[in-house]
């Protein structure tokens, strides 16, 4: 038979679990990318749709690398680009619950015309 304590233990690990279904940021269109993909032109990636309103932040990824400072919803493509494949890792938050999706990705980047 379950003491107090585990009963009480049990309860609180159940309200714990029914906040985060209230709140977690739930994913349900995955963010995308648009623009051409060639060294000068600007990318734009979308949030993507998510359920319980939540805030966002944005990281560029080259091949799967960070790229250093680029969290904004656009991105011009440099040099150091050309060959790569672009994406975006979009982390959404609400009340301190998180999730992240990552959008699609690009095709080799082309050198610039």
């Amino acid at each position: 038979m379950a003491s107090s304590i585990e009963r009480r233990r049990g309860k609180a690990a159940y309200r714990r679990a029914a906040a985060a279904s209230v709140h977690k940021p739930v994913n349900s269109v995955a963010p995308a990318i648009t623009g051409a993909e060639q060294v000068g032109e600007v990318l734009t990636v979308t949030n993507g749709t998510w359920t319980n309103t939540p805030s966002f932040a944005r990281q560029w990824l080259r091949d799967g690398a960070a790229i250093d400072g680029e969290t904004a919803t656009t991105y011009t493509l440099v040099e150091a680009d050309e060959g790569a494949v672009i994406s975006v890792r979009v982390d959404a938050d609400n009340d301190g619950f998180r999730a992240s999706a990552m959008s699609n990705e690009t095709g080799a980047i082309a050198a610039a015309a």
